[in-house]
């Protein structure tokens, strides 16, 4: 392969870059949504979180495909700059624009942790509730079977 076609295919993983973290804001806000509803189901939640998954690991392997890609053509680029001049502003385009979009996921997966706390606090307390008023039934159920005065049957067996 010829120099010329390794920069085109690092502009082509920076566009797939772009397109992914797309993706992944689109995930971020369904993620959120699913933190404020309330009535949302957990398996919910994890395949929003198995998606995002995949798509980070997608964009890890991407970030190493252009890492290597990067090292085979870079003293190219450095030596004749005018000849990939285009390519390289592209590039520089590409990542600014992955810089803006990353910051943004960034930003947007914080503001999902805080309210992941918030579901999950909300969780914990309904389960204590729960188990409290479970606890006061037994506990009244108990105290009612003791005084009704019910001393077991009340008819003696007589054969011996």
């Amino acid at each position: 392969m010829t120099n010329q076609e390794y920069t085109r295919m690092m502009v082509e993983s920076l566009d797939k870059k772009v397109e992914l973290l797309k993706q992944l804001q689109g995930l971020n806000l369904e993620q959120k949504n699913i933190l404020e509803d309330y009535d949302s189901l957990p398996e919910e939640l994890d395949e929003n979180m198995d998606k995002k998954s995949a798509i980070i690991d997608r964009l890890d392997k991407m970030d190493e495909g252009f890492q290597s890609l990067f090292d085979k053509v870079k003293e190219e680029l450095d030596n004749k700059r005018e000849a990939y001049a285009e390519d390289i502003r592209c590039m520089q385009e590409l990542i600014k624009e992955i810089t803006d979009l990353s910051a943004d996921v960034q930003a947007k997966e914080m503001r999902n942790k805080e309210l992941a706390k918030k579901r999950f606090s909300h969780v914990r307390n309904q389960i204590r509730e729960t188990k409290h008023g479970q606890k006061a039934v037994a506990s009244y159920y108990a105290s009612m079977m003791n005084n009704t005065g019910y001393e077991g049957s009340q008819f003696w067996d007589k054969k011996k």
